[in-house]
C-alpha cells in the first residue's frame, strides 16, 4: 500500500504529534508500505526532499509568520503529486488537514484525518487573546467539518470531542497511540542530582514539555512556593521547550524569585538524557487543562514513577500505576497533590498496556478497508 502523510511538523522537529507520526511511519516501512511524508521545514530543517528508499520526506519552505497558514498553501502542489501517487491520504491536524483533503479529492483518493486534540469553545478558557481565540475556534471547526472519510481520535475523549462539533459517530475510530520510553539514561541519577547541586535525600519535583496555552505549566510554578513551604527538601525541575513566549516568561518571573537552588529550569534534551532526569526524579507533575493523549504521563508511569496529574482530557485513560490526580487549572490544587505524594497518600492503578504493533495494525486495517472501498467506487463509475 501507498500512503501519503500530510503534517506541518515532523521529527526532527520535537513533540508527542511529532513522535507519534514518526512511530507510525516507521511502523507503515516495517510491514513493507510505502510511504511518503509532506511536512514544513520551518523547525530548524532544510526544505529538501529526503529520500534513503523509504519513506520519502518532503520539507515545505514556508514563511517565518503564520506558519501554518503558510503551510496549507506551499504544501499543496506536493500533496497533490502525493495523493495521486498514493493509495490513501493521511492527513494531520492541524494545518496537515486541508491539503490532504483537498488534494485527496482531487486525486479522487481515499482521506482519514488524525484529530490529536479539539478545543471547540474551551479556546476561550485557554487562550488569554479573545482575537486569537476566535480564530482558534473557526479554523478547527474549519477543519474537522471537512468531509474526511474518517477520523482517527487517539482517545475516548478525543473522539467525544470530534462527537461535540458534529462529526458523526460513525466516521471516527479510537486507536490509542503505543508505547512511549525514553530507552537507556544517558545519565545515572546520582550524577543528574550532583550536576543539578541537590542533594540524595531531596524530594525532586519534575515536570518537561512544551509551553502550550493546554499544558498548564505556569500553574505548576505557581503553585511551586507553596509547595516549597511544606516540603523543606522540595526541589524543582522544569524541563521546557519555550513554544509559547507568554507562559515561558510568566515562568520565568514566578521562579526567579525563589531561593538560590530550589528550582531549576532547563531547556528540551534527547530522550536518552531526558530518561536520566526522570529516573533522578521522585515525582513528576503532568499538570494539563487538557490533553489528546498525554506522553509526559504515560513515560512517568512506565518509569515506575510517583505522578501527580490533573484529571484533564485523556489523561484518566493513560495514567497508571502510583498517583494522584487534582483538578486542572489550580495551583492550590496541584501544591495539595505534591504533598499528598510525598507523604505516599496515592492511589494505585492496574498497569494499562500501550503497543505501537497493536496501533500500526489498526491503521493498516482501516486503511485497507478505505481503499477498497474507493475502488469499489472508482469502478462503478466506469
Amino acid at each position: 500500500m501507498k500512503i501519503c502523510l500530510v503534517a506541518e511538523s515532523y521529527p526532527p522537529a520535537v513533540g508527542g504529534v511529532e513522535f507519534a507520526l514518526q512511530k507510525l511511519v516507521d511502523g507503515f516501512v516495517a510491514r513493507g508500505h510505502e510511504v511518503r511524508v509532506v511536512a514544513s521545514s520551518w523547525q530548524g530543517h532544510a526544505p529538501s526532499v529526503e529520500s534513503s528508499g523509504n519513506p520519502t520526506i518532503i520539507r515545505i519552505r514556508t514563511l517565518p509568520f503564520l506558519k501554518r497558514f503558510w503551510f496549507l498553501f506551499f504544501s499543496l502542489p506536493s500533496v497533490i503529486r502525493g495523493a495521486r501517487w498514493a493509495d490513501i491520504v493521511q492527513g494531520s491536524t492541524f494545518a496537515g488537514g486541508p491539503p490532504a483533503f483537498l488534494g485527496a479529492w482531487l486525486a479522487g483518493k481515499k482521506k482519514a484525518l488524525i484529530v490529536h486534540e479539539v478545543l471547540g469553545g474551551r479556546w476561550f478558557q485557554f487562550e488569554p487573546n479573545p482575537v486569537r481565540s476566535l480564530f482558534y475556534v473557526l479554523t478547527e471547526r474549519i477543519i474537522v467539518g471537512l468531509p474526511f472519510d474518517h477520523y482517527i481520535a487517539p482517545s475516548q475523549y478525543t473522539k467525544d470531542s470530534l462527537r461535540s462539533v458534529g462529526v458523526p459517530d460513525g466516521k471516527i475510530s479510537v486507536i490509542y497511540h503505543g508505547d512511549s520510553r525514553h530507552g537507556n539514561p544517558a545519565i545515572a541519577p546520582t550524577e543528574v542530582r550532583s550536576q543539578l547541586g541537590f542533594q540524595q535525600d531531596d524530594f525532586v519535583f519534575m515536570t518537561y514539555g512544551r509551553t502550550g496555552v493546554t499544558k498548564g505549566f505556569e500553574i505548576f510554578a505557581d503553585a511551586i512556593p507553596e509547595i516549597a513551604n511544606q516540603i523543606p527538601g522540595a526541589r524543582f525541575v522544569l524541563v521546557l521547550a519555550h513554544y509559547d513566549s507568554r507562559i515561558s516568561e510568566r515562568i520565568k518571573r514566578v521562579t526567579s524569585v525563589l531561593p538560590l537552588g530550589v528550582c531549576r529550569l532547563l531547556p528540551p534534551m534527547s530522550r536518552e538524557m531526558l530518561a536520566g532526569y526522570v529516573s533522578a526524579a521522585d515525582c513528576i507533575v503532568v499538570p494539563s487543562l487538557s490533553e489528546g493523549f498525554g506522553f509526559s504521563a504515560l513515560e512517568a508511569c512506565n518509569a515506575n514513577k510517583v505522578v501527580v496529574s490533573t484529571d484533564a482530557g485523556s489523561l484518566p485513560e493513560v495514567v497508571f500505576g502510583k498517583h494522584v490526580f487534582v483538578k486542572p487549572g489550580s495551583g492550590h490544587a496541584i501544591a495539595e497533590g505534591c504533598v499528598k505524594a510525598y507523604r505516599g497518600e496515592v492511589s494505585v492503578a492496574p498497569t494499562k498496556l500501550f503497543s505501537w504493533e497493536k496501533a500500526v495494525g489498526e491503521y493498516l486495517r482501516l486503511y485497507d478497508e478505505l481503499d477498497r472501498r474507493g475502488q469499489a467506487e472508482r469502478k462503478s463509475t466506469i
